[in-house]
């Protein structure tokens, strides 16, 4: 009996395994694609894409875990039903609650690792985001530039255009820039640029090679035209300013403490995903129970719907949870009392189905 639970287990983990491996390349490819927008747009530098992706990959486990868990539990059953397997197992001994028991100490193991990661650590990881992007706000703008294309800087202030760059970006050839300054229209060109450090005062400078500058109004005729070998520019350090956070990146610990809705709102959806991912666990047990000829995939669909609906309506009460339209009492715990509800259903209606027969080697068997 120990190797049947040993085989059943290795079903889910196996299955739980690739289906939170799939979700999260969908998850990070979108993300993927924004952080690589975001970063040629010029908002921050590629030095940090690969660690901004890490802590937001890291992030969207508590996202992927529980609707993982509540997939691999589908599959796994539904694919023993389906196979004959399960009968074969019930001809062993190895009953419904044999198997809902099997499942709930896989997913109370998981659900604890999720506690972990709705409470704790991935509020860390988006604050880790942030300070990650102020960090990338206050460095010198020649961080920013991307060779090849022209680069927006200083708030729109100044374009910019390098042909290429060094691998540490401490160098630049075929330099272009523009800027208007105090209704002064500036042009520069240079075959090259480096970065200079002055141990001294420790500041940095921008030092252009071999180039000219044109110093005009726009509008006139006359422009002052300068050639110069060398052309030095201060590269200023800018302070972090911390940006705005988001509630996600809020502390547990703040948030217990704080009487904001909309910190409470974003308390109850912490909570929420450890109870989802046990209950949507468990009610995967009797829903994946099929018949030999059915669909193998067709109560898949069902839970994927059911799932959906059961997202939705956690994000409607915490919606209306962080507007104060309905007390923290009431917050999201209807939609888990709902879905409780639909499990209990689910089980009752099974056991009423095969109790009346009274006989144990037919009970089990796949209605």
């Amino acid at each position: 009996m120990n190797i049947l639970h040993r085989y059943l287990l290795r079903e889910i983990g196996i299955t739980f395994l690739g289906v939170t491996g799939l979700l999260l390349v969908i998850f990070l490819s979108g993300t993927l694609v924004r952080i690589l927008v975001e970063t040629l747009q010029g908002d921050y530098p590629a030095t940090i894409m690969f660690a901004l992706l890490g802590l937001k990959g890291a992030s969207s486990l508590m996202l992927v875990v529980p609707i993982a868990l509540f997939i691999s539990v589908l599959l796994a059953l539904g694919r023993l039903y389906h196979d004959s397997e399960m009968a074969a197992m019930l001809a062993c001994g190895i009953g419904p609650d044999q198997i809902m028991r099997s499942v709930t100490r896989v997913a109370m193991i998981v659900t604890v690792v999720v506690t972990w990661l709705a409470l704790f650590f991935s509020p860390w990881a988006e604050e880790m985001s942030h300070r990650l992007l102020d960090e990338a706000a206050s460095r010198p703008q020649i961080e920013g530039i991307n060779p090849g294309r022209f680069n927006i800087l200083g708030d729109g202030k100044y374009l910019i255009y390098v042909e290429s760059m060094a691998e540490d970006r401490s160098s630049l050839s075929q330099l272009f820039a523009h800027a208007i300054l105090q209704n002064q229209e500036y042009l520069v060109t240079a075959s090259g640029a480096r970065e200079v450090h002055d141990p001294k005062s420790g500041e940095r400078y921008l030092v252009l090679e071999n180039g000219f500058r044109y110093e005009g109004k726009p509008g006139q005729s006359e422009f002052n035209v300068v050639e110069f070998r060398e052309h030095g520019l201060l590269l200023q350090e800018r302070a972090i300013v911390p940006s705005k956070r988001r509630s996600n990146a809020v502390s547990t610990l703040t948030l217990l403490t704080s009487g904001v809705p909309a910190d409470q709102a974003e308390l109850q959806w912490r909570i929420s995903v450890p109870i989802s991912t046990l209950l949507l666990a468990l009610l995967a047990v009797p829903l994946s129970r099929t018949a030999p000829r059915e669909g193998r995939y067709g109560r898949l669909v069902v839970g994927i719907l059911l799932y959906i609906v059961y997202n939705n309506l956690i994000s409607v009460a915490r919606s209306a949870l962080s507007k104060g339209d309905i007390p923290f009492w009431v917050g999201t715990w209807w939609v888990h009392l709902l879905l409780l509800a639909m499990l209990i259903g689910f089980l009752w209606s099974q056991r009423r189905l095969r109790g009346p027969r009274g006989n144990k080697g037919v009970s089990g068997a796949p209605a």
